[in-house]
């Protein structure tokens, strides 16, 4: 039984896409209850393969879905707004995706009493293993907040924060993936130059990193106890350790999240 009866996307871009994936791999609605709204029809067609209704008519999305994700750029939100503002009602509850516009712009450019949300999510919804920040608007009501984060809770995990720390989701919640790609593909390159082939290496390492992050979600034990319990006296895993310390690993990790924040302020500040 789906969750909910139906829901929207205005914008069929690459982030509607696998959200639209992961809900209904996850079985929480059919794709016969998705509508998408696009300008390009190449978008539209890959929603149209997944069995959803496809359309340009940003309306008809918001007619049909009381739950609408907002994802297009934010350059084109005022164009959107604009057109979607007089069937906008105090039913819906839209959900904004992009980066740097706040709580504050979408509800002063929608109908008075709007209930909005500001989210941060990553690609790896359409496997159920994602992760979602959500800041509510003031007008959203307790049920939309169960809704949005069972609904958000069925492709990864969901997490309600404080708007103002969105920009620092942006570069944890979004980028972070890409970072974990470059520490995957290092141990993969270190591996191949040991000897292993490529293919072996990646598979070995990406499970390898999956495997280590459930034991951190699901042991509960400090992450430096799980670390310790690797590394015994003299071994070899504390000289891997060593070394990626003496190169300041750990630093640099650090510096991208402080620096991916900071570049995420400047972008939200510019398009204001």
């Amino acid at each position: 039984m789906s969750l909910i009866p139906s829901l929207g996307f205005i914008g069929a871009g690459k982030v509607a896409k696998i959200m639209a994936q992961g809900f209904i791999s996850a079985g929480i609605i059919k794709a016969n209850e998705i509508f998408a709204s696009s300008i390009a029809e190449t978008d539209l067609e890959h929603f149209r393969n997944m069995g959803c209704n496809a359309t340009n008519d940003n309306k008809l999305v918001m007619k049909e879905s009381k739950l609408v994700f907002l994802a297009t750029q934010a350059k084109v939100f005022p164009q959107v707004f604009k057109e979607i503002s007089p069937v906008v009602t105090r039913n819906h509850l839209l959900a904004s995706i992009a980066a740097g516009v706040t709580l504050e712009q979408l509800q002063n450019s929608l109908p008075d009493q709007t209930r909005v949300v500001r989210m941060m999510l990553n690609s790896a919804v359409q496997f159920r293993e994602g992760v979602t920040a959500a800041a509510y608007g003031k007008f959203t009501q307790d049920e939309d907040i169960t809704l949005f984060h069972e609904l958000m809770s069925s492709v990864g995990y969901c997490a309600e924060v404080k708007e103002d720390l969105m920009d620092l989701m942006t570069a944890l919640t979004g980028g972070g993936p890409a970072y974990m790609y470059v520490v995957i593909d290092a141990l993969a390159d270190g591996a191949v130059r040991a000897g292993l082939n490529r293919q072996e290496a990646v598979k070995l390492v990406a499970q390898t990193a999956a495997g280590a992050a459930q034991m951190v979600i699901q042991s509960g034990k400090h992450i430096g106890e799980l670390k310790d319990s690797v590394c015994t006296a003299g071994g070899s895993t504390i000289a891997g350790i060593n070394a990626l310390e003496d190169r300041g690993l750990r630093g640099a990790l650090m510096r991208a999240i402080h620096d991916a924040t900071d570049r995420a302020k400047e972008i939200r500040k510019n398009s204001t």
